[in-house]
């Protein structure tokens, strides 16, 4: 059982385009349906151009009683967001919020099973 309540954050980049950020949403969803042993909620966030950000979405997690929180960059490479927009985030946040514990991992484009993801969806058709 857990003993602390459990938080995931699935941090996209946030786009001007209203369906792709529903996607995202959409996907956070099934995320949540799926770990509802593991977190006690999974919610998304945007860094740019689409809200909630991910300052915001911290600070829901933590009024709401969250002691550890996880985030997953929804990124495929560790560029400038993952590599440095990310950890000021997350930094200011630790100074915000010293008694939670946070986890940031690896952006998703760097999974050991993105080979065979790629080569799955090159078999499907759009």
């Amino acid at each position: 059982t857990k003993l602390t309540r459990q938080a995931l954050i699935i941090l996209a980049h946030g786009s001007r385009r209203t369906e792709s950020n529903g996607e995202v949403a959409a996907l956070t969803e099934k995320v949540e349906r799926l770990s509802a042993d593991k977190y006690d909620a999974v919610a998304c966030a945007f860094l740019e151009l689409a809200e909630p950000a991910l300052p915001e979405v911290i600070d829901t997690c933590v009024a709401g009683g969250m002691a550890r929180i996880t985030v997953l960059p929804y990124f495929l490479n560790s560029g400038n967001h993952v590599t440095e927009d990310i950890p000021a985030i997350i930094k200011a946040a630790r100074d915000r919020h010293p008694g939670c514990d946070f986890t940031v991992t690896r952006c998703i484009g760097m999974d050991a099973n993105m080979p065979e993801l790629i080569l799955k969806q090159a078999k499907t058709r759009v």
